[in-house]
């Protein structure tokens, strides 16, 4: 218990301090481009996310996400995308508690997304 606490704790000091949960789609444009090293995973349904995703994203649905946690990375800045950008700050709470580097991005799939490098997978 005194270790969920002290997480609790430490995304609030964080919070406090002004760390942003949120990614902009141009930040993130920004840090796709400098070739930072990032995670990006999308929570939304698979069919959509084979419709549009953003290029190298890993599809891990929502409700699935806690199935994966030992197979995300702990190294990376871990950006998480759904459609609206809220399911994704929920997650992006719970990966924080855990000990993850992520935040969300804003908006989510409905941001402006036109320098985004999108992709589409192929249908049989």
């Amino acid at each position: 218990m005194q270790e969920i606490r002290a997480a609790v704790d430490a995304f609030w000091a964080d919070l406090k301090k002004g760390c942003n949960n949120i990614i902009s789609c141009d930040q993130l444009q920004e840090q796709i481009e400098k070739k930072c090293p990032l995670y990006i995973l999308d929570i939304r349904k698979p069919e959509d996310y084979a419709e549009d995703h953003i290029d190298g994203a890993i599809n891990i649905p929502w409700v699935e996400v806690g199935d994966y946690l030992d197979d995300l990375p702990k190294d990376e800045k871990i950006i998480v995308v759904c459609y609206t950008g809220q399911t994704a700050g929920q997650t992006v709470a719970l990966l924080k508690l855990l000990g993850f580097d992520c935040c969300s991005l804003k908006g989510g799939m409905s941001c402006d997304k036109a320098h985004l490098p999108l992709a589409a997978s192929c249908s049989s």
